[in-house]
């Protein structure tokens, strides 16, 4: 089989035999994909003039991207940097000092992982996610700031073997319960999701990051051993100081 992707469409299709142009005309509609949108097989570029005579084998990925002009938005950014800064000079000035004193405290939130919970994932099957809580984040006492959980499928790269799609709804509810932050969903094709909350709740806060529903569809059974197991990281990052 051979993977194709653009954006988050994705698919894992008999292509071998088939050109990259027969390939590009096939998913063009489907997936949506730019006539200027640049063709990379196995990670390597491939010219549009070179498309019909690149044909595709077994375990080849396909991949089409739109071509990115943040190289020269950021050329442009430091030559204004430069440019704002050309004329500011040093100064001698007489100088004291202070000593300060800062309270040692641990991580301003600790994380740990839920029970694990799943499905059972039949071969040629569509069927709804396990749900359950997959992380708790207990911010320190101390502080009250805003945060953001980012949850991140890590192992996408296994995972298409057995699943055609799969659906992750993932939700942040602070300990009333109540949801907190939006609702995202996490795919193959949107391997990270990140949710922004406020804290609130009942002190000490506590929060959980939930799958509260989702779907698959899986290939033909026969994939290894394992490949049907979700690896899922959570990070929790500081949004706003208290």
């Amino acid at each position: 089989m051979t993977e194709i992707r653009y954006g988050e469409h994705y698919e894992m299709a008999d292509l071998a035999g088939k050109s990259v142009a027969q390939a590009r005309e096939h998913y063009k509609q489907e997936f949506g994909i730019p006539d200027k949108a640049q063709a990379k097989l196995n990670g390597k570029g491939i010219g549009q003039k070179h498309e019909p005579k690149t044909a595709l084998s077994h375990n080849d990925s396909l991949t089409f991207a739109q071509k990115s002009r943040r190289g020269l938005f950021f050329i442009g950014a430091i030559l204004l940097a430069l440019a704002i800064t050309g004329g500011v000079f040093a100064y001698g000035a007489t100088t004291t000092t202070i000593s300060l004193t800062v309270t040692n405290k641990p991580d301003f939130a600790a994380v740990t992982a839920g029970a694990p919970f799943g499905w059972n994932a039949f071969g040629s099957y569509k069927g709804s996610v396990g749900t359950g809580t997959l992380f708790t984040v207990t911010p320190d006492a101390a502080w009250t700031g805003d945060m953001s959980v980012i949850v991140t499928l890590a192992n996408a790269q296994d995972l298409v073997a057995a699943y055609r799609i799969l659906v992750l709804e993932i939700k942040v509810f602070n300990n009333t319960p109540a949801q907190v932050g939006t609702t995202e969903y996490l795919t193959l094709g949107v391997g990270e999701v990140s949710i922004d909350f406020t804290q609130t709740g009942t002190p000490p806060y506590t929060f959980t990051a939930q799958i509260t529903d989702g779907y698959y569809i899986t290939h033909h059974g026969g994939w290894a051993a394992g490949a049907e197991d979700p690896l899922i990281m959570c990070q929790v990052l500081q949004r706003s100081a208290p």
